[in-house]
C-alpha cells in the first residue's frame, strides 16, 4: 500500500509592484500558533522571515523540528514546508516579513565575481533558525526593517532597500561560514559545478555544446556528466534547457518578441525543438503559457497541496 501523502497548505502573499517586503506586524501576531491546524504544514511564494519577541514551542521545517523560544530569528525561503506550534497551546508574540528576495536581488544588488543566479541560490540553498545573540547583526536588520514599516518615516522605502543589501550580505557570510566545514573533495566538487552553472548562464543562447562546458571545467565529457547528475539530481543537458526555458519565460513576460524570436534569443535554432523543450518543462505551449500569464510553477511530489491567501 502507498504511503499516505501528509497534507500541506500553500499560502500565497501578494506584495505591492514597487516593493520588495510585506510586513505583518501588530497584536494580531500574539497568540496560540498551530492550536487550530494540527500537524498541517504550509509554505509561501515569498522568503519568511520571523521574529519571535516572547513564548516557547516547537518548529518543524520539512523534516526537521527544533525547539524555539523568545529572540530567535527564523529564516525560510519559499516553498519550504513548514510549522510554527506553540508550547501547551500557549501564546506566543511573533512578527513577520516576506520578501521578495530573488527579485531584490536582480534589480538592486551588484556583485564583482557572482551572477545574481548563483546569489539567489546560495541564499535559498537553507533555512536558519538563529538565536539572536549568535548574529546579532542578522537580528538588528530583521528587527530595523521591521521597525521601519511600523513606523513609515519618511524615506522609509529607501532605508529598507540599505537594510535589504545588509541582510543579503549577512546570509551569505553565513553561506560561507557553513561552507568552510568542507571537505577539500566537496570543495573541489563545488567549484567544478559552480564554474559549469556560471558557463552555462553566459552561453546559454549559444549553440552550446556539453563538452565545451566540460572544457571549462577542466574535465572530460564523461567525467563531467557523471559529476553534473550526482550533485545536481538532472543531467547537465536538462539544466540547460531549464535555464533556456526560464529565459523565455522572463522575455514572454517583459517584451513583445515574436515566438521564433524567443526561441531563438535563448538558444534553440528551430521553433520545433523550442516548442517541444517548452512543453517538457512547463506541460504548455509557448502560446498557452503567454496566454494564461502563468508564472514558475511548484512541484511538491510527496504532498497533497491546498492553495490559499496568506493570513
Amino acid at each position: 500500500m502507498a504511503k499516505q501523502k501528509r497534507q500541506i497548505e500553500y499560502r500565497y502573499y501578494e506584495i505591492p509592484s514597487d516593493e520588495y517586503v510585506l510586513a505583518l506586524l501588530g497584536e494580531s501576531w500574539v497568540q496560540s500558533y498551530g492550536a487550530e491546524t494540527e500537524n498541517l504544514l504550509h509554505f509561501h511564494n515569498y522568503m519568511e522571515i520571523g521574529y519571535c519577541y516572547w513564548g516557547n514551542g516547537k518548529l518543524t521545517i520539512e523534516e526537521s523540528t527544533v525547539n524555539y523560544k523568545g529572540g530567535i530569528i527564523t529564516i525560510i525561503p519559499e516553498n519550504i514546508p513548514h510549522e510554527t506550534k506553540s508550547l501547551n497551546d500557549g501564546i506566543c508574540k511573533w512578527e513577520y516579513l516576506f520578501i521578495d528576495i530573488d527579485n531584490f536581488i536582480r534589480k538592486e544588488m551588484q556583485f564583482h565575481r557572482l551572477i545574481p543566479e548563483e546569489v539567489i541560490k546560495r541564499i535559498n540553498n537553507q533555512g536558519y533558525v538563529i538565536q539572536w545573540n549568535q548574529n546579532k547583526n542578522l537580528t538588528a536588520l530583521v528587527r530595523s526593517v521591521m521597525d521601519e514599516y511600523r513606523e513609515k518615516k519618511p524615506y522609509y522605502r529607501q532605508a529598507v532597500k540599505g537594510y535589504l543589501r545588509a541582510f543579503v550580505a549577512e546570509l551569505l557570510r553565513l553561506n560561507e561560514d557553513m561552507s568552510s566545514s568542507l571537505t577539500l573533495e566537496e570543495k573541489r566538487l563545488n567549484s567544478y559545478i559552480e564554474r559549469s552553472v556560471n558557463y552555462i548562464a553566459e552561453h546559454f543562447a549559444e549553440e552550446i555544446k556539453m563538452s565545451d562546458v566540460a572544457d571549462e571545467c577542466g574535465l572530460s565529457e564523461s567525467h563531467f556528466r557523471r559529476i553534473f547528475e550526482e550533485s545536481m539530481s538532472m543531467k547537465p543537458l536538462d539544466y540547460l534547457n531549464m535555464i533556456r526555458i526560464d529565459k523565455a519565460c522572463e522575455l514572454m513576460q517583459t517584451t513583445d518578441y515574436a515566438m521564433e524570436e524567443i526561441g531563438f534569443r535563448v538558444g534553440y535554432q528551430t521553433p520545433s525543438t523550442f516548442n517541444r523543450n517548452f512543453k517538457k518543462l512547463t506541460s504548455k505551449t509557448p502560446y498557452q503559457w503567454k496566454k494564461n500569464k502563468n508564472t514558475t510553477g511548484l512541484t511538491k511530489k510527496n504532498y497533497k497541496i491546498s492553495a490559499k491567501k496568506g493570513w
